[in-house]
């Protein structure tokens, strides 16, 4: 796994209006509730997965929207809006 990966992870948290802030140089990210700090989640990126701090298998490598997607919902966001959704 590398950064790439973990910045494409990024970009899709973004997406669904989560602060995301990486990890040098180690692959992590945290994620946060924009309106909600306290509602955070640090991501772990190795072996191929991507692992919470609480150690919750949030998916594996090459899935980076699938992760995303399940983070968001840990962390109670909403699903991005898309234009074909308007």
């Amino acid at each position: 796994m590398n950064a790439t990966d973990l910045q494409r992870l990024a970009g899709h948290l973004r997406n669904h209006g989560l602060r995301v802030v990486a990890v040098e140089p180690e692959l992590r990210l945290h994620a946060t509730h924009p309106q909600h700090g306290l509602l955070t989640e640090e991501i772990v990126a190795g072996g191929g997965r991507y692992v919470t701090s609480l150690f919750y298998e949030i998916g594996e490598r090459g899935r980076e929207k699938v992760c995303a997607d399940r983070i968001a919902r840990l962390l109670a966001v909403s699903s991005p809006i898309t234009a074909g959704a308007l």
